[in-house]
């Protein structure tokens, strides 16, 4: 009997991931619409993704830099030029290493970049309160003289 790609059940999964995959979306934040203690917690938190998202990228990138050094460390002594299972065991280290490292720095590249974008666009977006002095004679020093 010849299998069926199409099942029903695999119909089903794939129609359920899609359902769940497009109600489920990203809230967009109108940074216009925000006051200035809003914007300015909404910067803090940027500034709070981008630096856990550095943190991970140096973490990750230590955790493969340790397995390929753990793996260099090992000293060969192998028996049995026939015997493969303590060359593979060898190489344990660094494969579990890139295994868990690459992830973690993938995730923390996303998450600072992210949270660099956020940060720029609070910034921008707190521009529109600066507040420019009625009366002031020098520009930028916030000095205002009254007569």
């Amino acid at each position: 009997m010849k299998s069926n790609h199409f099942s029903l059940r695999s119909v089903i999964l794939i129609f359920l991931l899609c359902l769940v995959s497009s109600s489920i979306m990203a809230q967009k934040v109108n940074l216009d619409s925000l006051d200035i203690d809003q914007l300015n917690v909404y910067k803090n938190k940027a500034v709070k993704m981008r630096n856990t998202g550095i943190y991970e990228t140096c973490i990750g990138a230590a955790i493969v830099a340790t397995g390929f050094i753990i793996t260099g460390i090992k000293k060969k002594n192998v028996t049995d030029p026939n015997d493969n299972m303590e060359e593979i065991a060898d190489v344990i280290p660094a494969v579990l290493g890139s295994l868990v490292g690459v992830p973690v720095t993938l995730a923390g590249l996303t998450l600072s970049s992210i949270g660099a974008n956020r940060k720029i666009k609070a910034e921008i977006a707190l521009k529109k309160f600066d507040i420019k002095l009625e009366n002031s004679m020098a520009f930028g020093l916030g000095v205002t003289l009254r007569f």
